[in-house]
């Protein structure tokens, strides 16, 4: 595995414990919902960006786009549940593209399980990266 695979797995190691503090925050501050969309889109940035470099290290496999990793990783069976994935996705594009407060909610809702899926993932790829 690259060394920068390996630093790639560091920042997005980082990014989930940052995240993990945002959805710690009182909800009803309304900068504790901004921080923790901010957080998750980072971590799913990272995220992705993770799963690219990892799928050339050990599959020689070019993913040069979010949805053509996650569907890669799902084939390989280094991620579950394609669709909640995909939901993902869409909800980083979503908070990445346009603020509408109603969408902020209903993604701010969804957090804590998209928050599992990048612990899923994290732990992961960590073995994977062990074993290469």
């Amino acid at each position: 595995m690259k060394s920068e695979t390996h630093d790639a797995m560091s920042y997005f190691s980082t990014a989930l414990e940052r995240f993990s503090e945002a959805l710690a925050e009182d909800r009803s501050n309304p900068l504790a919902i901004d921080g923790s969309i901010q957080r998750f889109e980072f971590c799913f940035e990272l995220g992705w960006k993770l799963l690219k470099k990892v799928l050339m290290d050990v599959e020689g496999i070019e993913a040069l786009s979010p949805k053509k990793a996650l569907q890669f990783a799902y084939q390989f069976s280094w991620i579950e549940g394609e669709q909640a994935w995909l939901k993902m996705l869409n909800d980083r594009n979503l908070t990445s593209h346009t603020y509408r407060e109603d969408y902020a909610e209903e993604i701010y809702s969804q957090l804590p399980k998209h928050f599992e899926s990048l612990r899923l993932l994290e732990r992961y790829l960590k073995i994977l990266m062990r074993d290469e």
